[in-house]
């Protein structure tokens, strides 16, 4: 369905499409850098500029193709002119979403819409002050939670034990409102995550999540804001973990988390963390600086998930070994699905030792299974001293 754009995102697609020098002139292209690197760009145009050029000359745009952008900018790193495209078709979403009355007009995002209802509620979120004089907030986000209650049991024990002043606020940052294009709503909700913040006094925030990272990062100024991966790698994972892989015969290809694609820091610590824990791993060709989506960023899946699970596949086969390293549980199911046994970093911390004789499972969590495992990552929350 086509859906009229206003005139402030009309303006932003005639500069990109003016900037543009994408295209064929005598039979040869000129430049496509973006169309070899993005697989959603190729499902609707032979060039960005001829997408451009359309929606100028019509004033709308299939509202499936905005939702259908990953968001990873990997189009940009490309660009010549480092255009953002990203930024483009965020403000597409904005448009589409105030249009239909502040809500996202892709049918799969009700249930998007519904989860953040949920990673609002009370029920589904906690603040708990492990010590009395609380400097620092760690936020475990929403899919780690979802993923696997142990792990957040451990990382919260061992964090509370070897970090001084802190506090626990299990609550989402809102970002799948903001991909929603629902802008209003983003930002009375991550108002609410500001004042658990502010309500504990809060001078620096933990992020478990790479997605987290950034919202945190640009939304709370007066916060300091570090990424758990850093801060493991500067205090040290627990003594047992420490070489616990070194005789395994195990190789584990790292994916890294787009999100986090310009920190340098996270990707090193992320390193470190495994070379001390003892495994091998691989690098892929497209990492750290360079990594590649992993077909979960903008949705992409509530939108078209043929096309999502095309991307997850394709990237999976970029790593010889049939094991993949994740340190984002979003990106773990995605790499799951894409074919790979995948592991997140807390498995190999808090997990005990993997070799080929212990099964990796490739089970994705059905939702309820999900929300029961976050209510479960809630209470024991609670308990941690």
């Amino acid at each position: 369905m086509k859906k009229k754009l206003s005139p402030e995102v009309l303006e932003i697609v005639k500069d990109l499409q003016a900037e543009c020098i994408g295209g064929s002139k005598d039979g040869k292209d000129i430049c496509k850098k973006c169309m070899g690197e993005c697989k959603m760009l190729n499902e609707y145009a032979e060039c960005p500029k001829d997408l451009f050029d359309h929606v100028l000359r019509e004033g709308e745009i299939d509202q499936k193709i905005p939702y259908s952008c990953n968001m990873c900018k990997a189009c940009t790193l490309v660009c010549p002119k480092q255009l953002d495209l990203r930024e483009a078709f965020l403000g597409m979403r904005e448009d589409l979403a105030e249009n239909n009355q502040g809500k996202s007009p892709i049918k799969g995002h009700g249930g998007i819409d519904m989860h953040q209802k949920l990673s609002f509620s009370k029920t589904f979120n906690t603040t708990k002050k492990h010590s009395h004089n609380v400097k620092r907030v760690f936020m475990p986000g929403c899919s780690l939670p979802s993923y696997s209650p142990d792990l957040v049991k451990a990382i919260t024990t061992y964090l509370s034990e070897e970090v001084e002043g802190l506090s626990t606020v299990l609550k989402c940052c809102g970002k799948p409102t903001a991909l929603m294009g629902q802008k209003s709503l983003f930002e009375q909700r991550y108002q609410s995550l500001q004042e658990e913040f502010d309500r504990v006094e809060a001078e620096e925030v933990i992020v478990a999540c790479q997605n987290c990272y950034n919202v945190v990062k640009r939304h709370s100024p007066k916060q300091k804001v570090t990424s758990l991966w850093t801060l493991l790698d500067e205090i040290g994972i627990p003594k047992e973990a420490k070489g616990i892989g070194a005789d395994s015969d195990l190789i584990f290809a790292i994916h890294d988390s787009c999100p986090t694609r310009d920190e340098a820091e996270i990707h090193e610590s992320v390193r470190n963390i495994v070379k001390e824990l003892g495994y091998q791993t691989e690098e892929l060709q497209y990492s750290k600086d360079k990594t590649r989506c992993c077909g979960m960023g903008g949705m992409l899946g509530a939108a078209d998930f043929e096309l999502a699970k095309r991307i997850m596949t394709s990237r999976a086969k970029e790593a010889t070994s049939e094991n993949m390293l994740v340190y984002c549980a979003s990106c773990r199911d995605a790499m799951t699905i894409g074919g790979k046994k995948t592991l997140h970093l807390l498995d190999l911390i808090f997990g005990g030792g993997y070799d080929s004789k212990r099964q990796i499972s490739t089970a994705i969590a059905n939702p309820l299974k999900n929300w029961s495992n976050r209510y479960r990552s809630k209470k024991i929350i609670q308990k941690v001293d």
